[in-house]
Order: structure tokens, then sequence, then C-alpha cells
């Protein structure tokens, strides 16, 4: 799936950064079309910054993690000839809801949260709701 919103990563090291961030080593995989083998298409060291650099600060070596918001910047170093590539996160979800995830159990909430933001709360009854629709 590569580095991108709502692709899942797997941890392999969580560290202290610069200033106000955590460096965490994360790797993503996608799933051969010819095979059931897996192969990686992204691994690097990102920047977790902000709410995410709260969360990442209780996360542990191979812990899953679903991305949420994320950024790619470049620049180029004109005297040393190099370009630098950084990944930054800036929130992301646990798999299990160990190890950083403050995010609130979709199968309890997400149901009263659809319902309290279309304003269906007094409408719709508890389990009327299809789970796979798309908002």
């Amino acid at each position: 799936m590569g580095f991108r919103k709502n692709s899942w990563a797997s941890v392999w090291s969580v560290e202290e950064g610069r200033g106000n961030t955590m460096k965490v080593r994360i790797s993503t995989s996608r799933k051969k079309k010819d095979s059931d083998e897996y192969e990686q298409d992204f691994s690097g060291f990102c920047t977790f910054i902000g709410i995410a650099k709260v969360k990442a600060e209780k996360l542990k070596p191979k812990d899953r993690i679903k991305l949420g918001d994320v950024d790619v910047t470049t620049w180029y170093n004109k005297e040393k000839g190099t370009e630098y590539v950084t990944y930054k996160v800036f929130d992301f979800e646990t798999s299990n809801g160990s190890g950083g995830s403050d995010a609130p159990d979709k199968s309890t909430n997400s149901t009263k949260n659809a319902k309290k933001s279309s304003g269906l709360e007094d409408v719709v009854e508890d389990g009327d709701m299809d789970d796979n629709l798309p908002f």
C-alpha cells in the first residue's frame, strides 16, 4: 500500500526525535497478485509530530498501526549536492487499541457518532445502521 493515509504499517523501532517529535521506523507491504506472498513497498524512519508523537511514546516494536494524516517533504542541500526526504506522520490508530491509540473503539462508538453527526440519534435504533456505508 505504500506510505499513505489509511495504509497499515509495522513498527520496528521507536526513539526520541529532535525537538517535540518521535523517530519511528515503519514498513508497509503489499500482496503479490500471482501468489499469497507479501513484498515490502515502503520502509523508513518517519517523524511523528503532534498527536502522533504522544501516541508513539506508547508504541513497541511489532505493533501494527493504520496511518492517518501523513506528509512527505523534500529539500535540496546545494552545498552537499544531496536531496533529503522527510516522511511525517501527524496521526495514526493501532490495530488493537494497545500501544498508544487513544481512538475510540469502533464497534461501540461509530454507530453512535454517525447518528449524532447525521441528526438520526432519535430516529435510528442501535444496530439498524449498515457499518459498510462509506460515511
